[in-house]
């Protein structure tokens, strides 16, 4: 009753559902973020099952719609085991999580939070890291195509942001978002480049350096000049909050 043909056009086109873009092929109906948070409070009760059936959904809005009733759903869990079970569900379901809006929507929320609450977070070889880092790694760990994994790769890398945002900076939680950046760097698979996958790391680097330690951030990009420097959109985004004076020496350091 609430949707538009003419926003069902415009998220076609914004969404990239052409022949060969990332979203091909995606439904629309035509409804706005806002109304779709809207409907969150008008269905919040409905059980796991049936949500899990919304995101099995071929419109993009209804999948959108599951998402954000499972971040709900697990933010008002009573315990981690209850959380756990919608952290499942969620990884069971990944290939319907299949753009950037549902990932950034979730994965945070969800998979950030839940990482954070499960495991320590002391040290890079902790489960939790490791567990991020399969996300991000040549092989799909979730998935079952490479079309699939740039999302798997997207959540992994997005994830970070709830580590970033409820960890103090002393905390080694923190940095991990160094660490999963790093392991996406460093595979082989070229995914690395594609325009999504540079502007979350950029975004988490930028969130870093804002958050936690501009000092940090500007030593990450240093040490691991050599895997960023052909990655301009990744570098223009981690920078963005610096003064314009060091941003044009980044963007201008010899390749």
């Amino acid at each position: 009753k609430i949707a538009t043909l003419e926003r069902a056009e415009s998220n076609k086109w914004f969404f990239k559902t052409g022949k060969g873009e990332y979203g091909e092929g995606d439904k629309f109906i035509g409804l706005t973020v806002p109304q779709t948070r809207t409907l969150v409070r008008v269905f919040n009760e409905i059980s796991l099952s049936d949500t899990e059936k919304l995101l099995n959904s071929a419109i993009h809005e209804e999948r959108l719609l599951a998402l954000l009733l499972l971040v709900d759903k697990f933010e008002k869990a009573k315990n981690l085991k209850e959380r756990e079970i919608i952290f499942n569900l969620y990884f069971k379901n990944i290939k319907y999580i299949n753009n950037w809006d549902l990932v950034d929507t979730s994965a945070p929320r969800i998979v950030g939070a839940y990482i954070k609450e499960k495991y320590s977070l002391k040290t890079k070889s902790c489960s939790g890291v490791k567990f991020l880092n399969s996300l991000v790694s040549d092989k799909n760990k979730f998935t079952k195509n490479q079309k699939e994994k740039l999302w798997e790769k997207r959540i992994g890398i997005v994830s970070t942001l709830f580590l970033i945002v409820k960890s103090k900076k002393d905390e080694f939680a923190s940095e991990v978002v160094l660490e999963v950046v790093k392991k996406n760097l460093t595979e082989k698979d070229n995914l690395n480049s594609h325009d999504l996958l540079q502007k979350a790391s950029g975004w988490m680097l930028r969130e870093y350096g804002k958050r936690i330690s501009e000092k940090r951030l500007k030593e990450f990009l240093s040490q691991n000049f050599n895997l960023i420097k052909n990655k301009r959109t990744l570098l223009r985004y981690a920078i963005e909050k610096l003064p314009e004076r060091e941003r044009k020496e980044w963007l201008n350091k010899p390749i």
